[in-house]
């Protein structure tokens, strides 16, 4: 017994010996503080008191990019999105990133994402940050007037660490219609 209580305080000695250092994330954390708009390619138009209003929709159709326009405080090296879908009461979900890129710290960026034809099931896949001012063109179209179910999103940020940010969800959802002519 003798010995092996020697044999630990010699162990014990040599460990502390030892100089370990031990380090945490170098990188400051990254906040989604706001989306500004969550619009699409396609929109038809309404007039609500004497307002016209876009009402932007994916098309079930044919494919449809959504574009995030996402603020942010701290170093944003890759976006995350969950893009959840509702259908009589069913939902199902989809994530998607980004690839990772350069720490970006301008605090603001418009981020595509892919909606494929027959976004029923969901489909979609990310383009990455613009990272350059982009004056969006929706086109105008006729609606054939249908909705097939509802999109929210819910997004995230990560760090150059890799540290996620909290979710943010996107207030309101875009409708998918069964037709755009």
């Amino acid at each position: 017994m003798k010995r092996a209580a020697l044999a630990a305080l010699g162990l014990m000695g040599v460990l502390a010996s030892c100089n370990v250092t031990v380090t945490g994330p170098t990188a400051q954390p990254v906040t989604i503080t706001q989306l500004n708009s969550y619009t699409s390619d396609y929109y038809y138009e309404t007039v609500e008191n004497g307002q016209t209003k876009r009402n932007y929709v994916i098309c079930n159709d044919r494919q449809t990019r959504l574009y995030l326009d996402v603020s942010w405080s701290g170093p944003l090296s890759q976006l995350g999105a969950r893009f959840t879908t509702t259908r009589n009461g069913s939902t199902s979900s989809k994530e998607v990133s980004t690839n990772v890129f350069g720490a970006n710290t301008s605090g603001r960026d418009t981020f595509t994402y892919t909606i494929g034809a027959g976004a029923l099931p969901l489909s979609a896949r990310s383009g990455g940050p613009t990272l350059a001012a982009q004056k969006l063109a929706a086109q105008a179209i006729v609606v054939t007037p249908s909705t097939m179910g509802n999109v929210a999103v819910d997004i995230w940020g990560y760090n150059p660490d890799g540290l996620k940010s909290r979710e943010l969800q996107a207030p309101g959802t875009i409708p998918i219609v069964a037709s755009c002519a």
